[in-house]
C-alpha cells in the first residue's frame, strides 16, 4: 500500500499472505486425517472474520469456529461455505436460525441439549465435555449424561470436544494438569467407541495444544491466536514453527506541541515535564481498543524510533514524547503494532505492557479502525 493511500486517522493493516502462511504452517503440524477448524470468533481476533474465512477457504479450510449465532450468521451472509461451529451458548428459541443458516451448535449441558431437541428444528451439534476448565460442558466423569445427549432424538450430535485450560503454561504442575485433561478425554473417547459411538468427531487442541501437546485420533484442531501469528503471553515464548504476525496497528500524528518544564499532559496530571519536551498527539484512544492501562507504560514507533506514551490515554487521543524525533511532523504515521524500519513492536509486547494477553488486546480493537487488506 502506498503511503498516500493509507487512511487518515487510525487503521489496521492485515496481511492476507501471512494468514495463508500461518495456516499452512499449522496444518503441517497436524497428523494425517486431522483438519483445521479455524477459530474466527471476535472478528477473527480483530483481523476481519469474513476476509479471514474467505482467504483460508481459498487455501482449503472448510470448517470454522465462532463464538455466537450472530457471528455465524455474518459469515453465511457473506457467502462463507463449509461447516461453522458455534462454540458458545445459543438460546433454544433461536434454533430456527441455526437450521436456516446451517450452523452447528455446541451443547453446553444436558438441559441445553434437551431444550434444543424439543424445538423440532434439524440441528447438528457438538457436545462440550468438561475435563477441568469448569466452564461449558458435561463433566467427563458423567458418562451416563454424555451418552444420554449423544442418543437424544431431535438433534444430531456429530462430535464431542473439550478445551485445555493451561496448555500455554510452562509450569510443571500445569503441564501435568494438561496431560491429565488429555488422558481423561482420550479415555472417554475410548469408552464411547466401545459403546458403539465410533464415528464421533473429536477435537481438543487449540493453538497451544497443537504447538505443545501432539495428539493422535483427533479429527480437528482449533487454532486461534497462532493462526494470526502471535503469542499470547510474553515476547519470550518460542514456537516450534515459524509464524508471521498478520496485523499491524497504525495511526497518524494529529498535532505536535511544545510543553515547558512543570507542564502536565492529559487527564489527572499524571505526567509532568521535567524540562521542555515535544509532545505528539496520536489520533487513537481507548475507544479504538488501545488499552487505557497502557498509560505511561506503552511505546510506539515514529519514523523508526521508539518513543514513550505519556499522560493518560484518552478516549480518542494518546500522547507521545517525541523530543528525540525532531524530524517528525503532523500527519506522520505512528506504528503501535508492527514494524517500522529496523524496530518492531509485537502485539504480545503491547499486551504485556498493558497487563493483559494478546488475545484480549487484538479482539478489542474497535470498529472505528479502518481495516486494510494486502
Amino acid at each position: 500500500m502506498k503511503l498516500e493511500e493509507r487512511p487518515g486517522r487510525a487503521w489496521l493493516e492485515i496481511s492476507l499472505e501471512n494468514l495463508r502462511w500461518n495456516y499452512k504452517k499449522l496444518c503441517g503440524l497436524m497428523p494425517a486425517g486431522c483438519k483445521c477448524m479455524a477459530v474466527v470468533k471476535a472478528d477473527a481476533y480483530g483481523h476481519g472474520a469474513v476476509q479471514t474465512a474467505q482467504v483460508l477457504a481459498e487455501e482449503g479450510c472448510d470448517t470454522f469456529a465462532v463464538a455466537s449465532l450472530e457471528e455465524g450468521m455474518e459469515l453465511r451472509g457473506a457467502g462463507v461455505q463449509g461447516k461453522i461451529l458455534v462454540l458458545g451458548y445459543t438460546m433454544p428459541r433461536d434454533a430456527f436460525l441455526l437450521e436456516r443458516y446451517q450452523l452447528m451448535q455446541t451443547v453446553v449441558d444436558e438441559a441445553h441439549g434437551a431444550a434444543l431437541a424439543r424445538t423440532g428444528h434439524k440441528i447438528t451439534c457438538h457436545l462440550a465435555v468438561d475435563t477441568g476448565m469448569n466452564r461449558l460442558g458435561i463433566s467427563y466423569r458423567d458418562r451416563a449424561a454424555i451418552e444420554r445427549v449423544l442418543g437424544m432424538e431431535g438433534i444430531r450430535v456429530e462430535g464431542i470436544y473439550s478445551h485445555l485450560s493451561v496448555a500455554d503454561s510452562p509450569l510443571p504442575a500445569d503441564k501435568n494438569f494438561t496431560e491429565k485433561q488429555i488422558a481423561d478425554f482420550l479415555a472417554l473417547k475410548s469408552y464411547l467407541e466401545e459403546r458403539g459411538w465410533q464415528k464421533l468427531v473429536c477435537h481438543m487442541q487449540s493453538s497451544y495444544g497443537l504447538l505443545y501437546y501432539p495428539m493422535e485420533g483427533m479429527q480437528y484442531v482449533r487454532p486461534g491466536i497462532a493462526l494470526y501469528g502471535c503469542a499470547s503471553n510474553t515476547p519470550e515464548e518460542k514456537f516450534c514453527v515459524d509464524l508471521k504476525p498478520a496485523l499491524q496497528l497504525k495511526c497518524r500524528i494529529g498535532c505536535i506541541r511544545t510543553v515547558e518544564q512543570g507542564d502536565f499532559v492529559s487527564y489527572g496530571r499524571t505526567w509532568e515535564a521535567k524540562e521542555r519536551r515535544r509532545v505528539a498527539v496520536m489520533a487513537i484512544g481507548y475507544a479504538d481498543g488501545l488499552p487505557r492501562s497502557l498509560s505511561g507504560q506503552g511505546q510506539a514507533l515514529v519514523l523508526g524510533k521508539r518513543v514513550p506514551m505519556v499522560g493518560r490515554i484518552c478516549m480518542d487521543q494518546t500522547m507521545l514524547d517525541i523530543t528525540d524525533v525532531r524530524e517528525a511532523v503532523e500527519g506522520d504515521i505512528v506504528t503501535l503494532i508492527g514494524r517500522d524500519g529496523t524496530e518492531e513492536i509485537k502485539a504480545v509486547e503491547l499486551a504485556q505492557n498493558a497487563g493483559t494477553i494478546t488475545n484480549e488486546l487484538l479482539s478489542r480493537l474497535g470498529g472505528r479502525l479502518t481495516k486494510t487488506f494486502w
